[in-house]
């Protein structure tokens, strides 16, 4: 790609990710799950198409490497072959766009598998979106419930949302941080709750839904503790600082902070899944 191509790429997904861009599609409110309330978006909600959408955004606003979520972000025109055999331009509205820390962009849509298995029509739509989206300095993923709700990934992201969407910046979940990230990490979190004990009983520390594993989801999904989401969150999770930051403890003072990069996780294999668009 040459630098010109490069520039026009960046002003046109800066752009993308802006407050002066709009939602391309108007999705009724009788026809959506609900407002799905994120501040990686410029609006600071998404209103999902279906329940798929929805997941796929809890996916997205538990994940620190994404700093932007843009949803229906353009309405573009793409070659394709038609029936016929000649090349033709058709258009097509995004789900979402998605900016990574580093500036890498990933566009992503949802369809059922149901769908998907239907025919070689969608398949070839997404090929040749992969092409465009290609010559933009991007990547595009199609991706099905089976990516979006796989186990025990989605049930991880989806409890991780729920302890930021209903405990917030409480002050108590900020000194619970702070002691975790004050720790000789790593450390599993039954490990960590024994440390912790002569603050408050056993059994509270040990509570699934106490605060301590609030802090602890909300530290994961802020990037400056990892964890293997691939495992499901219990008191053997292990704990670990982000390669990047081991041997650096900040504080947490309970402000509002940019999450500490990490590096980015790469996919084992060409399948479209949630993980592999991190």
């Amino acid at each position: 790609m040459n630098f010109k191509k490069k520039l026009e790429n960046e002003a046109h997904w800066k752009h993308v990710f802006s407050s002066d861009n709009f939602e391309h599609r108007w999705v009724a409110s009788a026809s959506s799950p609900g407002c799905f309330p994120t501040s990686k978006s410029a609006l600071q909600m998404v209103r999902p198409r279906s329940p798929l959408m929805r997941d796929l955004l809890i996916h997205l606003d538990t994940d620190p490497d994404v700093v932007a979520i843009a949803a229906y972000p353009e309405e573009t025109e793409y070659w394709t072959i038609a029936t016929n055999g000649e090349p033709t331009i058709r258009t097509h509205i995004p789900d979402v766009a998605t900016l990574r820390r580093g500036g890498r962009v990933v566009v992503v849509d949802v369809v059922l598998s149901t769908d998907r298995k239907g025919g070689a029509t969608i398949e070839q739509k997404a090929t040749d979106l992969k092409a465009h989206y290609r010559g933009l300095g991007a990547e595009y993923y199609l991706l099905d419930e089976e990516a979006i709700r796989l186990q025990p990934l989605f049930d991880n992201r989806r409890d991780m949302w729920q302890h930021k969407a209903f405990h917030g910046q409480e002050p108590e979940i900020a000194s619970i941080a702070a002691e975790i990230l004050a720790q000789p990490l790593p450390l599993n979190i039954g490990q960590l709750a024994a440390r912790l004990a002569p603050r408050r009983s056993a059994a509270e520390w040990n509570d699934e839904f106490g605060p301590l594993y609030t802090a602890i989801k909300q530290l994961v999904m802020s990037g400056r503790i990892t964890v293997d989401l691939t495992r499901r969150f219990s008191r053997w999770t292990v704990l670990h600082l982000p390669s990047r930051t081991t041997g650096v403890r900040r504080p947490d003072t309970g402000r509002h902070r940019r999450p500490i990069p990490h590096a980015p996780h790469r996919p084992q294999t060409e399948a479209l899944t949630p993980r592999a668009v991190q």
